[in-house]
């Protein structure tokens, strides 16, 4: 939804300025409290090769006619367009549409099978894994590539 239905269902927003530090500011002898880490439902190129090959997982793949043009063998096809309203292309259809969408593909949401989220640029898969939880599915074994079909393809 949008932030106008968000806050007509009482969403909290908060309105209070952000204040961001200015970097000549910072003291950088004070150890930071920060510590990196390895990003969670993220797959690389290695990963997806090897999920390829052995063909036990699921790829959705959210592109949409250019899926015809060439797609990571066994790929099924959940285009961007088919888990949006017709109406705002920014909104996500019901969780019951939502549903029936991947139903039609094949695609058991509720198995603890893994699912590998691929699309043209790293960017619409991220909708695609947020439909997958609408629908109800533990994201543990979802996982995003994010190179996606730029890096996939080159």
């Amino acid at each position: 939804g949008s932030l106008e239905e968000w806050t007509a269902k009482s969403g909290e927003v908060e309105t209070r300025p952000v204040v961001v530090p200015r970097a000549d500011r910072m003291d950088l002898n004070i150890p930071a409290n920060y510590r990196a880490r390895d990003a969670p439902n993220i797959i690389d190129m290695d990963g997806m090769v090897e999920a390829v090959r052995g063909g036990e997982d699921v790829i959705l793949d959210a592109r949409g006619t250019t899926f015809q043009d060439g797609h990571m063998d066994g790929a099924v096809n959940v285009p961007y367009r088919s888990i949006v309203t017709k109406a705002d292309l920014l909104k996500f259809r019901s969780r019951e549409e939502l549903s029936m969408v991947f139903d039609e593909r094949g695609v058991d949401v509720m198995s603890d099978q893994r699912i590998l989220l691929t699309c043209g640029s790293g960017v619409s898969v991220c909708h695609l894994f947020l439909a997958l939880a609408e629908c109800g599915r533990d994201n543990e074994n979802t996982l995003v590539y994010d190179g996606s079909w730029t890096e996939w393809g080159a």
